[in-house]
């Protein structure tokens, strides 16, 4: 769970009268996801003071030495609220940026028992904190982090905000909730799709769908090779979720036993070991027990257990969904983000230990966020293909100033222009420039 990534500068020296829980995420977030710095807490006021560590941070008390902060009670205790402290001063910058911070990156607001949810169970930004203080279109802890980091670093400040500008990467993910639109489904649900085809009038994928199962016809949702060539010539190597959930009215991939399936996962992963993953069926969220039989499919499938996984339709149940991840031994979550709009639900672009808010304690699971999805672009946003890659490179531009990870979730489906996704055959390349 080390974020530790200049372990050659000096750690930063803390001071609080306790170090409780919250407060330990806080400056683990703060201080080491973002700013990728080593810290220590020191509960003695009079070794705080005569250390001649050159970085000190205070939270509370009697100011005594370096950046002091004036605690606002959310770290202390165990409250709920879906209102953030007071995010702002004369100055411009939080009063307690720690708290907000915490309550930002812990998804404070969606578990409160009183936040609106949609018909998926997925908690509805709509209206929301952030969406109304504008928060969702940059990373803003990592802006309230760069923040501290320039009141604790003072003049060494500067140097410091360069290396961590100088980390920006992109992060492509793609969704496999459907590996072919034709083959590898057998007999059954092929001849049951071929005669709702011909049932419904559609003579032109009833057509398509036989020549693809008999013939040399390729299959539409075979944008494999495609997008492997997009991600040589940019350099990125991308990480694909397949979906092995068993069918169902929101699970409608390919049989796990399917031949063609389990023979493209492991051609995917030969071509970049580690890039296939996990993507947990709609109803396996609540659902332990089906999390469990899923992730036996894809160890069987794959020879070796997942490292990551996204739930399928973003569906999560915190306490319950990540505390199961992680008894399988799920290392990375890439959930966090929303259906209905871009931006960064969670305020972090870069992965961090996920705090469970039940039980108090901040866990091993890493939070991957993603920025934006295709579907939510296409579906809700209603937005022109045209307009898709100025629109992500202006949020790419924000994940910039804090040198963070802008992740994409794209699906397979949407690379080939048909249906909902006609002209939308160039969108992902372009986005893919866009944003590098």
């Amino acid at each position: 769970m080390s974020s530790i990534r200049y372990s050659g500068l000096p750690k930063v020296l803390v001071h609080s009268e306790v170090l409780h829980p919250r407060l330990g995420a806080a400056l683990h977030w703060a201080l080491g996801s973002v700013l990728g710095l080593g810290w220590e807490w020191e509960g003695n006021a009079q070794e705080f003071t005569t250390s001649d560590a050159p970085w000190k941070l205070q939270y509370g008390g009697i100011p005594v030495a370096g950046h002091w902060i004036r605690p606002c009670g959310l770290l202390a205790g165990s409250e709920r609220t879906a209102n953030p402290p007071e995010d702002g001063s004369a100055s411009g910058a939080p009063m307690d940026p720690l708290a907000l911070i915490f309550w930002m990156a812990s998804r404070m607001e969606e578990q409160t028992g009183l936040e609106r949810r949609d018909l998926h169970g997925r908690f509805d930004p709509t209206g929301s904190i952030p969406v109304s203080k504008g928060w969702l279109v940059r990373p803003v802890c990592e802006t309230w982090a760069f923040e501290l980091g320039r009141q604790v670093l003072g003049k060494e400040w500067p140097a410091h905000e360069k290396r961590l500008q100088a980390e920006y990467r992109v992060s492509p993910t793609l969704d496999v909730d459907s590996a072919f639109a034709f083959r590898g489904k057998g007999p059954w649900r092929t001849t049951a799709a071929w005669l709702r085809d011909v049932g419904t009038g559609n003579w032109g994928r009833s057509v398509r769908r036989m020549r693809t199962v008999l013939g040399p016809t390729p299959d539409p949702y075979d944008t494999y090779a495609q997008a492997a060539e997009w991600h040589g010539e940019m350099g990125f190597e991308p990480r694909w979720f397949f979906l092995l959930a068993g069918f169902g009215a929101h699970d409608k991939g390919l049989p796990s036993g399917s031949a063609a399936l389990r023979a493209l996962m492991r051609t995917l992963e030969s071509a970049h070991p580690g890039s296939v993953q996990w993507h947990p069926g709609y109803a396996a969220a609540p659902d332990p027990a089906r999390l469990a039989r899923e992730h036996r499919v894809f160890s069987e499938i794959m020879g070796h257990a997942p490292i990551a996984s996204r739930q399928h339709y973003l569906r999560m149940v915190p306490g319950i969904t990540r505390r199961a991840l992680l008894e399988l031994g799920i290392q990375e979550d890439h959930t966090e983000g929303h259906a209905l709009m871009t931006g960064f639900r969670g305020g972090f672009s870069r992965p961090r230990p996920w705090y469970d808010l039940d039980r108090e304690t901040l866990t091993s699971l890493m939070v991957h966020p993603f920025a934006a999805m295709d579907a939510t672009l296409c579906r809700y946003m209603e937005m022109a293909p045209s307009e898709v890659p100025h629109h992500l490179a202006r949020i790419s531009e924000n994940v910039k100033e804090v040198g963070g990870t802008l992740s994409l979730l794209w699906h397979n489906e949407s690379l080939a222009p048909l249906n909902e996704w006609s002209g939308w055959g160039e969108v992902y390349p372009n986005v893919l420039k866009a944003v590098r």
